[in-house]
């Protein structure tokens, strides 16, 4: 086994750093102490936040003030959270949760450790925070959550000289013993699914390592770490194969239970903002590829987004008119009801409804229902105060994939209720075809923040996961649209030649993409 090491950074920052570019780590000057801490300097003066993403050691150099409870929590988890050879904390999360705290003029501890460490140190102590966090159904009760600020994919890897092949979760039953991180969301979800032949280790390098010596037959793994665990594990890319994917998971920043609710949502607040003005999408292009070039030329790709946006926009529009009115202040459903029905007689795309707080909810159709809204990821932003467009869920009324529009309901800063739409997404679909008129040599898709397929113009694909059952190149293709804002790549598909343009939508966070057809080959 390994040895645990454990870090210690202060994340000391100051409101709106301004910086000039990115830089390594080696830059910055950080002096390591004898503790095994590392304390970064304060340089420069506060100005406005800057839409150009820094790494977070250039966003934690200096602190207004630090809470004294606030502790932070992360685990080596690469490229989300890891450690430079010199120590420092890097990552796309903890470079996000670093400018979160620039944003909010503070400073806190961060400490690298072992995976169940973080997560029982954050379960049981008030102040704790745990990044990054798999937001999972049997997590929901125990954290407050903030995000999402990354996704991956759960898979099955195997050494490529095995003479082993799974394609589900039977199979993967009998193949022998598998090796995942103690107490990990993957640790969870195979023994949800009654997996018992197990190794748990405390981290992904040393399952690694276990799988290449033959102690165990699969390693359960993260597509988007997996290759940085096998290099750190000494061993080649081509030695470990992927073998069954079966699952995408929205990773989270998580909150002790009794974290004050103010706090949450001032770094969700934070973390909205960043997607909204651009850094967040700067973050992520400099830890998954290169800084794209805007491409405004094809305006089949403006018309898209901006038709959606419009579709969207209107909705929410409407509700935050509707949510000044007496009916539905009054938050009797009685009253409420009339209005939505009227609107939904306009409204083919979308299923109305009105929640209370405590998550139950009311559709036009089925009055009060059995289901509950409380664990839906976008539900606590919107008794934050916050509008949501576009969180995509499976509706619990009517099981189609919808996309969610909902503003809260104010009496003065309380919240007393929501008015939501359910979108019917094959409906959108429809209607944004019909719109643009495509030629037959252009189609177009959008893909949620999950990665799956939220818009399409051949509307059975909806729901599904493009990575799937395409190449490796595709794949890679769909990898760089989840992690840019925008780009144009080329692809081949059926021996044909494309010309692939996205963006991502700042209203929804969807990315948005058009095909062209170009030639045969």
């Amino acid at each position: 086994m390994m040895p645990a090491h454990r870090i210690v950074v202060f994340a000391h920052v100051v409101i709106g750093l301004a910086l000039a570019g990115p830089c390594s780590a080696a830059d910055e000057g950080v002096a390591q102490t004898p503790a095994a801490s590392t304390a970064v300097q304060a340089v420069g003066a506060p100005v406005l936040p800057p839409v150009e993403a820094a790494s977070a050691s250039e966003q934690c150099k200096s602190g207004v003030r630090t809470p004294a409870d606030l502790r932070i929590y992360t685990e080596a988890f690469p490229p989300y959270n890891d450690r430079a050879p010199d120590g420092t904390l890097i990552g796309s999360s903890t470079d996000v949760v670093c400018t979160i705290l620039s944003r909010l003029g503070q400073a806190a501890p961060i400490e690298l450790v072992p995976w169940a460490e973080g997560y029982r140190q954050t379960l049981e102590t008030p102040g704790s925070v745990l990044y990054s966090t798999a937001r999972i159904a049997e997590r929901e009760p125990l954290f407050a959550w903030v995000g999402p600020v990354g996704a991956y994919e759960l898979v099955f890897y195997a050494k490529a000289s095995a003479p082993i092949r799974v394609q589900s979760l039977e199979a993967v039953r009998n193949a022998g013993p598998i090796g995942v991180v103690e107490a990990s969301a993957r640790h969870r979800f195979l023994q949800r699914h009654n997996i018992t032949h197990l190794t748990t280790c405390p981290d992904d390098v040393t399952c690694v390592q276990a799988l290449m010596a033959g102690d165990i037959a699969l390693w359960f793994g993260s597509s988007d770490t997996a290759a940085e665990n096998i290099r750190k594990a000494g061993i080649e890319q081509t030695d470990i194969v992927a073998l069954y994917p079966v699952e995408t998971r929205e990773l989270f920043i998580a909150f002790n239970k009794q974290t004050d609710p103010a706090r949450v949502a001032a770094w969700q607040g934070a973390l909205d903002a960043m997607k909204a003005d651009g850094t967040y999408d700067a973050i992520m292009a400099r830890h998954f590829g290169e800084q794209p070039v805007r491409d405004d030329t094809d305006p089949l790709l403006s018309s898209l987004v901006a038709l959606t946006e419009l579709r969207l926009g209107a909705i929410a529009r409407t509700f935050q008119v509707l949510a000044l009115t007496e009916e539905v202040q009054s938050g009797v459903w009685e009253r409420i009801r009339p209005l939505l029905v009227e609107q939904e007689r306009g409204e083919a795309a979308a299923r109305l409804w009105y929640a209370r707080p405590d998550g139950s909810y009311y559709t036009t159709v089925d009055d009060l229902t059995s289901g509950n809204l409380m664990a839906r990821p976008y539900f606590p932003g919107l008794l934050a105060g916050v509008p949501a467009v576009g969180p995509v869920v499976v509706s619990l009324s009517t099981g189609r994939t919808t996309a969610i529009v909902a503003v809260p309901v104010m009496d003065g800063k309380r919240v007393t209720g929501v008015l939501g739409a359910s979108v019917y997404a094959e409906v959108l679909s429809r209607e944004i075809s019909r719109m643009l008129s495509l030629p037959e040599d252009r189609t177009f898709f959008a893909l949620d923040s999950r990665g799956k397929y939220i818009l399409h113009a051949k509307a059975p694909r909806i729901g599904q996961d493009p990575a799937v059952q395409v190449t490796p190149a595709a794949r890679d293709i769909f990898r760089r649209m989840m992690q840019q804002p925008q780009g144009q790549v080329g692809l081949s598909l059926a021996g044909r030649d494309q010309v692939l343009s996205f963006r991502k939508s700042t209203l929804t966070g969807w990315r948005f993409a058009v095909i062209t057809k170009l030639r045969k080959r």
